[in-house]
């Protein structure tokens, strides 16, 4: 049965004249044979054998046949809106995601909304282990880490992650330590963490104001590379 154009794809909606000669045809064929007529649409031949038009001839007599449809599929899972990815490792690029590691509920809670003001979506693991095996398949923009987390920043595995990281991974993570131990802003003492900010937890009130000035700092020294590097197809 042909129901389409072979010619333009479309489909053969034939007026009830049309079907009558077709209707002529099929009965005046001799087997074997073909017949040709011109699509209604494009005027291109189309040529089909006898059973071919039998078959939809019988059909055009059937017009008030019920067609079955199937079910329709079962709606989309959303569960991966709350997680912030969609599985399997595939990560939601739209939203910049912060992964914050933080004991102090208080504190969570503040740096957490910090970024939310800014358009990040915070993600809060509870251990250092959930928190390594986020970074292996999710692209976060910051990380947040208390020096307290695991004890201590020497005994700190998911610090020791973060130095290990390989560049082309890490030159895109904005990486912050806090802690009592810090002087807030002091770069030096941030190159010899290996991150890209410090802060004094009790400077957590002015959160907002300085990371904005640690994000403009970091801009100005590493944004020309890393527009280098994506006109370079290498990001």
């Amino acid at each position: 049965m042909i129901s389409a154009c072979p010619n333009c794809g479309k489909t053969l909606n034939l007026t009830e004249s049309q079907q009558q000669k077709i209707g002529n045809a099929v009965a005046a064929l001799p087997s074997g044979k073909s017949l040709k007529f011109n699509c209604p649409h494009c005027q291109k031949p189309i040529e089909v054998q006898r059973d071919a038009l039998e078959a939809l001839w019988q059909l055009l007599k059937q017009p008030s046949a019920v067609v079955v449809l199937p079910e329709p599929p079962d709606p989309p899972d959303r569960s991966w809106l709350e997680r912030g990815d969609f599985g399997s490792g595939e990560v939601l690029e739209d939203v910049p995601q912060v992964l914050i590691l933080v004991k102090n509920e208080q504190i969570q809670s503040d740096i957490a909304h910090f970024f939310d003001d800014m358009g990040y979506k915070a993600v809060m693991p509870r251990t250092a282990e959930d928190a390594i095996e986020r970074m292996r398949f999710t692209n976060f923009a910051a990380v947040v880490l208390h020096s307290g987390f695991e004890g201590n920043l020497a005994n700190s595995t998911v610090h020791t992650h973060m130095q290990g990281m390989s560049m082309p991974k890490r030159r895109y993570i904005y990486y912050v330590l806090i802690g009592p131990e810090f002087r807030t802003l002091y770069n030096l003492e941030a190159l010899s963490n290996s991150a890209n900010l410090v802060i004094n937890e009790t400077d957590i009130s002015a959160f907002p104001l300085v990371l904005k000035k640690g994000f403009r700092d970091y801009d100005e020294l590493f944004g020309p590379y890393l527009a280098a590097l994506e006109s370079l197809g290498k990001k």
